[in-house]
Parts: C-alpha cells; sequence; structure tokens
C-alpha cells in the first residue's frame, strides 16, 4: 500500500520587526511546539515570551541561552550589551567612597555587564590598593550582586564584597572565625581581621582589568 506523501516543512524567515528571541527560534528553524518541548512548556508561553516585550524575566533567560547556546543577553536584550553601575571603590582597608550610596540603578559610572550575570542584580566597585595583589591589581573591577547571601555561611572560603557590623564596606575572603557566627577576613598583602561580626556579604561573580 503506497505510503501518503510527507508533509513539507516550511520555515519561516526571520523578518526586521521579529524580536530578538524569535530570530533566535527561526534561525534555528525550530518551530514554537518544538521549542515548548524543550523547555517542559507549552507553545503559548514560547509565542507570549517572544511577542510581549519584557515578558521573558531571568530565570527565562538562562533556560532560552542554554538551548540556543547564546549568552542570555542575546535573549533579553538582542545581543546589546546592557550596563551596570560602578557603585564605588573598595579595597581591603577603609574604602574610599561609600560603596552603593546612590540612588539605585545609579552610581559613579556604568560599565558593560558581563556575560551570564543578571545586569537588574548586579553593580560592579573599583579595586583601589594593593591589598589584594597580584590576584586582583588596583584599578580592576570587581562585580557582585545587589542583593546579599541571605546566610552568611555560605560564602566562607570565597571573595567577597563584605559590611562589616558597625563598620566599612571590604574585599575579603571569608574565612570561619573562632566565634560561632564570627568570621575572619582574609587579604593578601594586608592584616588578617579576626572574628568579625558582618552586616552582609555578596560574592565576588567576575573580575575585570580596566580599559
Amino acid at each position: 500500500m503506497a505510503q501518503p506523501p510527507q508533509k513539507i516543512r516550511r520555515y519561516r524567515r526571520p523578518q526586521p520587526d521579529d524580536s530578538a528571541l524569535r530570530r533566535l527560534r527561526l534561525t534555528r528553524q525550530l518551530s514554537l511546539e518544538e521549542v515548548g518541548q524543550a523547555l517542559h512548556t507549552s507553545a503559548s508561553v514560547i509565542h507570549r515570551h517572544e511577542t510581549v516585550p519584557n515578558a521573558v524575566d531571568w530565570k527565562w533567560a538562562m533556560a532560552y541561552a542554554r538551548l540556543y547556546d547564546v549568552d542570555p543577553a542575546d535573549v533579553m536584550f538582542g545581543g546589546e550589551r546592557p550596563k551596570v553601575p560602578i557603585v564605588g571603590y573598595i579595597g581591603a582597608g577603609a574604602q574610599i567612597l561609600p560603596i552603593d550610596d546612590f540612588p539605585k540603578g545609579t552610581g559613579l559610572d556604568e560599565v558593560p555587564c558581563p556575560s551570564g550575570l543578571n545586569p537588574a542584580r548586579t553593580v560592579a566597585a573599583i579595586v583601589r590598593g594593593s591589598s589584594m595583589e597580584p590576584a586582583i591589581p588596583d584599578g580592576w573591577r570587581v562585580f557582585y550582586s545587589r542583593d546579599p547571601e541571605q546566610d552568611v555561611n555560605g560564602v566562607v572560603g570565597k571573595l567577597c564584597v563584605v559590611k562589616l557590623a558597625e563598620g566599612p564596606t571590604m574585599l575579603k575572603q571569608v574565612r570561619r572565625g573562632h566565634t560561632t557566627g564570627r568570621f575572619n577576613l582574609i587579604s593578601t598583602n594586608a592584616a588578617l581581621l579576626e572574628d568579625q561580626a558582618l552586616e552582609w556579604a555578596s560574592p565576588v561573580r567576575h573580575m575585570q582589568a580596566p580599559e
């Protein structure tokens, strides 16, 4: 018995007015249903993401980025690198300018957000001094989350921007202190700060040399 002819699939080419997300799908010749199946959702959800402005949050952007093998910025911003604020200068000793002492979303300047970091949650600070050399020279930028870790114990062993209780904001390697709930703060070329109480700590997510 003769088999019915297979239906030929026709793929629409990306158009200039398509969203960045739709262009990513069409250039890969994927249907809404195929993408929905890959992301364990419906074709209607994919269609909404492609057509409704600001419908894609960072969680979805990461999922699409893994599927399409691109940076999340390509999903949310069409490949245009978003910028994040530089909120101050920081070192292992006293800070030169208050960290994050600016209205939310502003700062000393702006720099492109590193790949893979959420620009809505990321800020940068400029390192001052030689306390972290040679690992982090003077003038380098460190990027960290504006939302600190809720459990400070979770940052033990990590390089962090830390806010001392009743004290300054510093760049330190965090180790457990002698007293429960307190921490030793380490720098390459600065004195050890022992048994310090921390108001908050946010791990450094990226480091960048000055341009």
